[in-house]
């Protein structure tokens, strides 16, 4: 549903941390997408924008590596047209309940890290000296510092909804297959669906199309899921 993930020659490749890290071309488009408006303002602030994007999933993307790479699972990162992936391969019979949950729980909490280090940053050691900035630099950087923190907040919080494939959906999962081992990617899969297509209307009634599009693409996998899983 997320599209193509095939490498191409145009992808950007590199290490860091001793993790793969692969970032598609798309990425880089979509990410120019969401931000257009900000191309109004000025060329630097769509630079900002995308910036605040690739830092905000890699940070995202490596909570859920590091903590993977630290059950000893060698994991490997992809950044791409919807966002991130991490991927790694759990050993036959040591990957427990806890084991996935807290891999899963990784990536948000460490956007929510990167949160607080920018609220700290901005308030002890940028705004106290913003006057010292000339006009155009404080705007630019006051831009970057709210985008900072609205992508590691927000974008978080909605990763953490109980909707499958995100990172949330994947704690309902396990949750619920712990309740009911038979019936619980029924269960996730039923959750998912109504909570995605609520978030999704929540979006339309907005105006706010990009993520309407996207959650109502989540809320048809899940009911896809649960229609498959009745048979």
């Amino acid at each position: 549903m997320f599209g193509s993930i095939e490498p191409t020659e145009y992808d950007l490749r590199f290490e860091l941390l001793g993790v793969p890290v692969r970032v598609s071309p798309w990425f880089w488009a979509m990410a120019a997408i969401l931000g257009f408006e900000s191309v109004k303002i000025g060329v630097g602030y769509l630079i900002a924008w995308m910036s605040v994007v690739f830092v905000s999933i890699m940070v995202h993307e490596f909570g859920h590596a590091l903590v993977a790479m630290r059950f000893g699972y060698p994991p490997r990162v992809l950044l791409y047209q919807f966002g991130g992936l991490a991927f790694f391969e759990p050993r036959r019979g040591d990957f427990t309940r806890f084991k996935s949950i807290t891999i899963s729980l990784a990536g948000p909490f460490a956007g929510f890290a990167l949160f607080g280090l920018t609220l700290a940053f901005g308030r002890f050691f940028y705004y106290p000296f913003a006057h010292n900035l000339s006009e155009e630099s404080a705007r630019l950087i006051d831009f970057t510092i709210m985008q900072m923190l609205f992508v590691n907040l927000w974008w978080g919080l909605l990763n953490l909804l109980p909707v499958l494939p995100l990172d949330g959906g994947r704690v309902s999962q396990e949750v619920c297959l712990w309740i009911s081992p038979l019936r619980g990617i029924q269960i996730a899969a039923t959750i998912g669906a109504i909570v995605a297509g609520t978030v999704a209307l929540g979006f339309f009634t907005i105006k706010d199309y990009y993520p309407a599009i996207l959650f109502g693409m989540l809320c048809a996998q899940n009911f896809t899921l649960l229609q498959d899983r009745r048979w």
